[in-house]
């Protein structure tokens, strides 16, 4: 190709791209022929050559917001100290008070949990400077569990594991999804996180349970806890793994769901009157859509019937949709 055939103001709007590695080799060759023989444009990418300046802007951009962000953390962590600081005040307070009236370290050490709990939620985070979130739940877990420990032993009581389990399970099923994604795992985990969640929530739900069975005289406990538990985590699970890992289009994924949700609203109680009970009456047997109100019976039995065709309608309608979105989309 012949050079004259391009003009400069053509070469020099190739210029960025040719500094950058980012044109094609036919506009490689078309400008390194014209810069051998122009040399105003040999000159301008020398100067896009020269970085030197943008270097030191972007160093200089860099400490300065790394000046920025220690001093930002200083005043936190200088801030949290004094919050500390002040925090200890009350604590002294109620120690010389105990101590004077004379009833020893008992209920000091409630206030001091206490303030442990705040101090949590409050200090931890503008002292901690990595994983900070994570510190500050761990902070706030142990000491909530020591507040409701001093409680349990100041009460004489022996309620403390009765009430801990729920507490450790609800704060897992807030918390865990966000600590499991910031913790360290090992390389064939990494991608099963929402897995892990739902087997820890599991867990401790089977746990929670068992406690309960530990301190209850109820001799048919267990009998009815364990069917009826395993029975409720049938939905959560299902849902879980048709979502998480079915191979499908998103719009099957909501149909399979309403199929699931439907179902289980529909016989959940007559699972439960059979463990209860013994009872193996299906309660949509009941349904006469032509009469409500003639008894609280066969109003249940026609809300269930209706829920049940209705989920099932939906439900069938969304799979429908979501199969030939998927050969739609194949096709295309």
């Amino acid at each position: 190709m012949n050079n004259s055939n391009y003009n400069c103001e053509l070469i020099q709007d190739l210029l960025p791209l040719y500094q950058d590695n980012a044109c094609s080799n036919t506009s490689r060759s078309i400008v390194d022929e014209h810069i051998a023989d122009c040399d105003k444009c040999k000159a301008m990418l020398t100067r896009l050559q020269n970085t030197s300046v943008d270097d030191y802007l972007i160093s200089e951009k860099n400490n300065v917001l790394e000046q920025h962000s220690k001093k930002e953390m200083k005043r936190t962590a200088t801030i949290g100290i004094f919050t500390a600081s002040i925090l200890m005040i009350p604590v002294i307070v109620c120690l010389i008070c105990n101590l004077a009236i004379g009833h020893g370290l008992d209920w000091f050490f409630i206030v001091l949990t206490s303030l442990l709990v705040f101090a949590s939620v409050t200090v931890i985070p503008m002292v901690v400077r990595r994983n900070t979130i994570l510190w500050t739940m761990a902070a706030f877990t142990v000491s909530l569990l020591l507040l409701l420990m001093t409680c349990c032993i100041y009460t004489g009581g022996d309620w403390f594991f009765i009430v801990s389990i729920p507490t450790i399970f609800g704060l897992s099923v807030i918390f865990m999804p966000y600590i499991i994604c910031h913790i360290p795992l090992p390389k064939f985990l990494r991608n099963k996180k929402a897995l892990l969640t739902m087997l820890w929530d599991t867990v401790w739900l089977y746990i929670l349970i068992l406690e309960c069975g530990i301190y209850t005289s109820y001799a048919a406990y267990w009998d009815i806890a364990l069917p009826i538990t395993t029975f409720s985590l049938i939905v959560p699970w299902l849902m879980f793994l048709c979502i998480r890992y079915l191979k499908v289009h998103p719009v099957t994924k909501a149909g399979i769901c309403t199929l699931i949700t439907g179902i289980f609203s529909t016989f959940a109680n007559d699972f439960i009157y059979y463990v209860l009970y013994g009872s193996q009456h299906i309660k949509i047997s009941d349904a006469n859509l032509s009469q409500w109100g003639v008894s609280q019976e066969i109003t249940d039995a026609n809300v269930g019937l209706l829920i049940f065709i209705v989920s099932l309608v939906i439900g069938t309608i969304l799979i429908a949709a979501g199969t030939i979105l998927s050969h739609s989309q194949k096709e295309h």
